[in-house]
């Protein structure tokens, strides 16, 4: 580009504006080139942009899935009928249930009857503080009026040294020990025994006891409703939950029929029909409405015509599942 002008008519200004002009006109007529050939570009842009996003936001969705909650607590009952641990990290999820979740039951001596969670006199049991300690290889139980007991649960690997016994059900059962069922039965005040099931018991690295019991699930807002239909706070550890869902509906829970937690993955087994073992808190407080209520205000079991409070999945992928997990449903069903 060559601009040929006169001194006398034209300062420096003047060809500075001449040849910016020129040159922004060649920059636009470039600029109109590319667009007017490569038109689509934007558009492309926009939609890897989106693409990204929806990645971003959703990376683990599957076509019809979606995030429906998140795991609050997680907990699990080495001891059947005794207070649950509460546990703060990933938490291994077997084929059967939670790890150490119900792997020991108490049966009655004599009868091989196993102590059911009604309400014939056995609050006692609630004032028995459980933990797991020793990288979670052996439960330790206190009591206020007993000296600490600890049960090493790598023990029961060897279930040769046990012999098995089998309750008017058909479950298989191994005898803890006597020193250990002593204890129990003293702070009880009835001659039981601390059973553990074989079956419950992995093979290989995994040898540790396992819960045949699913996973038990229960919503925090669906207790809120159940409290403001009731007309008082009750407590969720009346319905002794593995986990306690937000972040939903109340009752969403309750269409739930598959789901992914972590890396597992679950589905629907059954609704937990409840018992009179509710109107019982940690505490050993009882208290005769929390039944009622749950008569009065929720379905009932066509089988059993128990009211029904909570869910129960069992398990189709393992691995591990924690506080924080997002709940993501997979499959609806009809409630």
């Amino acid at each position: 580009l060559v601009a040929v002008v006169s001194p006398q008519s034209t300062g420096s200004s003047g060809i500075n504006a001449e040849y910016g002009g020129v040159y922004m006109s060649g920059y636009l007529d470039v600029i109109k080139d590319v667009l007017a050939r490569y038109y689509w570009a934007p558009f492309l842009a926009m939609r890897g942009a989106l693409t990204m996003w929806s990645c971003l936001t959703s990376p683990f969705f599957s076509e019809g899935e979606q995030e429906v909650g998140e795991v609050s607590e997680l907990f699990v009952h080495p001891i059947r009928a005794l207070r649950p641990v509460k546990i703060t990290g990933p938490w291994k999820l077997g084929p059967h249930g939670f790890l150490y979740d119900k792997g020991m039951c108490l049966l009655f001596r004599g009868s091989n009857e196993r102590l059911k969670h009604t309400a014939k006199g056995h609050e006692a049991l609630f004032g028995i503080n459980v933990n797991l300690i020793d990288d979670f290889t052996k439960v330790h139980l206190t009591h206020m009026d007993q000296p600490n007991l600890i049960i090493d649960l790598t023990a029961f690997q060897n279930t040769e040294n046990y012999e098995v016994e089998t309750d008017p059900k058909g479950n298989e059962y191994c005898h803890v020990g006597e020193k250990e069922s002593k204890w129990m039965s003293d702070v009880l005040g009835k001659d039981v025994r601390l059973m553990f099931s074989p079956e419950k018991t992995l093979s290989g690295d995994d040898m540790i006891i396992q819960s045949l019991d699913p996973v038990h699930i229960i919503g925090e807002s669906s207790l809120q409703a159940f409290s403001k239909e009731a007309g008082w706070d009750v407590e969720m550890e009346r319905f002794r939950p593995n986990i306690v869902s937000v972040g939903h509906d109340a009752y969403a829970d309750e269409g739930w029929q598959e789901i992914k937690i972590g890396d597992t993955v679950m589905e629907f087994d059954h609704r937990t029909t409840r018992c009179l073992i509710t109107n019982v808190n940690y505490d050993g407080v009882r208290t005769a409405d929390t039944m009622n209520n749950l008569r009065t205000l929720r379905p009932r079991c066509e089988k059993t015509n128990k009211p029904v409070f909570g869910s129960y999945f069992a398990v189709k992928q393992t691995g591990h599942v924690k506080p924080g997990d997002k709940i993501i449903l997979v499959k609806r069903r009809k409630v």
